[in-house]
């Protein structure tokens, strides 16, 4: 799963409190929206960046019906 998909899916509430949730967060630098860095905007928290990703911007692409993603790694950031 991509990193940003489990942390957002991490942050879910959780109907009961008494079961214990792993928390997915996020490490990195929050790339700024006045100045997004170069390439992939999300490069600054993804674990899988490579530096290709700081020179090329991900095309977003439908990987199955109703299913898309943008990421030149698609092989490791399923």
């Amino acid at each position: 799963m991509r990193p940003l998909r489990r942390a957002l899916l991490s942050a879910i509430p959780e109907p009961d409190p008494e079961r214990p949730r792993q928390r997915q967060v996020l490490k990195g630098d929050m790339p700024s929206a006045a100045n997004p860095p170069s390439g992939c905007v999300f490069r600054t928290r993804c674990p899988f960046a490579i530096e290709a990703c700081g020179r090329e911007v991900p095309k977003l692409e439908e990987v199955v019906p109703g299913h898309f993603k943008a990421c030149i790694r698609q092989d490791v950031s399923s």
